[in-house]
């Protein structure tokens, strides 16, 4: 890959320009585990060992110039290594970079282009190449030109050493690609137990056989946190360059070497790429946080939100992919697609790039949904000869696609498509009882080899197993978002989501009066609504307020005037015999007009007054604490009284609020309090 793009927001922040990065600083060596190196046919450095990756930042200005092959180069004379990078200062132009490597037969390798990274700020060429694969050398030399002129002197060199592990053998015998059932190469333990993003979990039918991060000895520990997109729309296809020599048992060193390479010294949050694939079809898992998301990746300027890049490790400008290789990424091509039910890997999908692509800024654009690094950027990536494949490619992916498996597709279609349940942005996993696929707008569940079923919900993206289905449709209603599961309820009230099993769906445990809506319910003095609701943050209407301190005060016997006392009452209204009672014991008076008006909003000084009279009160301050509770306001006493009873405290600015309406959260609330002032 000859160009590098810019990492997704939580790649930030970082300096300007790779210059600044502290290039010249010697990166830490960090052990990935103990493992007793086993046997090979060389050694790049004895003490390099257990799967670590070093290196060692280099300036060859100190480094002694001896002629090879015609050209002055640096001679780095004893230098193990397995790869190779080099930076320079960002004042200059990107120079002309060369290295090779002597290998353990004394003989020199070819000379391999180091091909120039991309800054990850302007999308531009950067002051450094990419780290490239020589081998198990002992020494290495380096060659650099700008203008026809060496160019060495303002280099850095870095040298990466990388090393096997006892697992590295046995990983080249599997990831490659397959149609067994989906199950990553789990050899390790992750080396930072508390990684920073989620794992990749058991994916559903479909996906190739894969070597996990854990597997491959990535180390958590230097990976920061990355960000993921709602909508997959293309596959982008790149190579690492470098040189093409390398075993099956080497492809997770050289893994290994990429992450290190592009944490440490280019200072990126997680390797790159989404996926790498060996020239033998192993199929490592790249940059962390669970292959069945959307993760942003840094390996396509402009085009990483929304695209999966696979690279394949080698280079392929010239020399056909082997047929392994291609296979196992015409699979992952398919099952990507195919996982985000999306049908046809001929199709195109739309973008809106900014500066710094091949494409005029804001301008929309349509692309290939499974096209190339050079299609996006300037670049010669994935390789002239790979990239003639694509054609074939894409007809093994929509094979693939076309014989794979479709019952989550089949279940999405059949519940409305991506007008009822939006984008995948996990595709389907395994996760407690069910396999499951989430979505933008809703989730489609299969419990083992049961049918398929899509539901539309606004909490796919909060939804846990635990909670296990939908049953009903969600609702909207004062300010709260509510749906009922197999297991609870899921309540939103402003930003916050919770799940809870109590009473009420739309009472959650965090709802501020959770505790005295309970107590009211379970004194029979609310049954809320017949959907299992209580709508707390609905104001309490007049004719309600009435019933539950009629309730409240026992149910007093009472027998209902065969003639109302309002003209809006007439006896067949519901809780005519409790406005009729509490009319009757001067607790409520109505309008003027003779009206009652039960269905309006019953206000806060209301309530007061309704309060104090049921308690036959006959206090008589009006001085109280409230700046809009003047002495002379109508519920004056009232409302004085109901703080001296501990009932309310008002609000912190001092108000009383008194013709604000009463939530039903709140009344519950001063029920509760005047009940115990009763010693009801």
């Amino acid at each position: 890959m000859s160009k590098r793009s810019l990492p997704p927001a939580t790649d930030a922040p970082r300096p300007s320009s790779l210059s600044r990065r502290g290039l010249l600083a010697a990166a830490a060596a960090v052990p990935a585990g103990a493992a007793v190196l086993s046997a090979a046919p060389a050694i790049a450095d004895p003490t390099v060992t257990g799967g670590e990756t070093r290196i060692v930042d280099v300036p060859l200005k100190g480094v002694p110039l001896v002629e090879a092959d015609g050209a002055e180069v640096r001679d780095l004379a004893e230098q193990p290594a397995t790869m190779i990078a080099a930076t320079w200062p960002a004042d200059i132009d990107a120079p002309v970079v060369h290295a090779r490597g002597l290998d353990h037969d004394g003989e020199w390798t070819e000379w391999l282009e180091l091909e120039t990274a991309e800054d990850p700020e302007t999308g531009e060429e950067a002051a450094g190449t990419e780290a490239s694969w020589l081998g198990v050398v002992s020494a290495v030399q380096v060659r650099a030109e700008l203008d026809g002129a060496d160019a060495t002197e303002a280099l850095t060199a870095h040298v990466v050493t990388t090393s096997a592990t006892n697992d590295d053998d046995a990983l080249a015998q599997s990831g490659g690609p397959s149609g067994a059932a989906p199950q990553s190469t789990q050899l390790r333990t992750a080396s930072a137990p508390a990684a920073t993003n989620p794992a990749t979990p058991a994916l559903g039918p479909g996906m190739p056989s894969y070597v996990s991060r854990a597997s491959w000895g990535a180390d958590e520990s230097r990976v920061r946190g990355t960000s993921a997109a709602n909508q997959l729309k293309a596959v982008v296809i790149h190579h690492t360059a470098g040189t093409n020599n390398y075993t099956s048992s080497q492809s997770a060193q050289i893994v290994r070497g990429i992450l290190t390479y592009h944490t440490a010294t280019l200072g990126w949050a997680d390797i790159g790429y989404n996926v790498l694939v060996s020239k033998y079809g192993q199929i490592f898992e790249g940059r962390s946080g669970g292959l069945h998301r959307n993760i942003t990746g840094a390996h396509a300027y402009g085009f990483n939100s929304g695209s999966f890049g696979i690279s394949v490790m080698g280079d392929y400008s010239s020399t056909a992919v082997p047929r392994a290789a291609r296979v196992a990424v015409a699979q992952l091509v398919g099952w990507k697609l195919l996982s985000t039910f999306q049908t046809s890997v001929w199709g195109k999908s739309s973008w809106t790039p900014g500066t710094g692509t091949r494409f005029t800024a804001g301008k929309t654009i349509s692309l290939a949904k499974m096209m190339g690094h050079r299609d996006v950027n300037y670049t010669e990536c994935p390789g002239l000869s790979l990239y003639r494949q694509f054609d074939t490619i894409r007809g093994e992916a929509q094979a693939f696609i076309d014989g794979g498996w479709k019952e989550h597709l089949n279940a999405f279609t059949k519940a409305g498509g991506a007008s009822k349940l939006g984008t995948v942005i996990k595709s389907a996993y395994r996760t407690g009882k069910y396999t499951a696929t989430v979505l933008t707008k809703g989730l489609v569940l299969q419990e083992g080899s049961g049918r398929a079923t899509g539901y539309a919900t606004p909490f796919a993206t909060q939804w846990r197993a635990s909670w296990g289905r939908p049953t009903n449709s969600a609702s909207t209603r004062f300010g709260q978002t509510v749906q009922k599961f197999q297991n609870g309820n899921v309540v939103k009230t402003g930003s916050s989501v919770q799940f809870h099993n109590r009473r009420f769906i739309d009472v959650p445990t965090n709802l501020k009066f959770r505790s005295e809506i309970e107590q009211l319910a379970s004194r029979g003095i609310t049954e809320g609504w017949s959907d299992g609701s209580y709508r707390p943050l609905a104001p309490i209407q007049r004719d309600a307020m009435v019933a539950f301190v009629y309730r409240a005060l026992g149910e007093p016997a009472f027998t209902p005037p065969p003639a109302s006392p309002f003209k809006d009452m007439p006896r067949s209204r519901q809780f005519y015999k409790e406005i009729t009672w509490a009319h009757s014991e001067k607790i409520v008076e109505g309008w003027p007009d003779g009206t009652f008006r039960p269905t309006a909003s019953v206000e806060r000084g209301a309530v007061a007054a309704f309060l104090y009279r049921a308690s036959e009160a006959t206090a008589t301050s009006t001085s109280n604490k409230f700046s809009d509770v003047p002495s002379r306001h109508q519920f004056g006493k009232e409302i004085t009284w109901l703080v001296s009873q501990g009932i309310t405290n008002g609000w912190p600015d001092g108000t009383f609020r008194p013709v604000d309406p009463i939530n039903r959260d709140a009344m519950a609330a001063f029920m509760i309090r005047w009940m115990k002032q009763r010693g009801l």
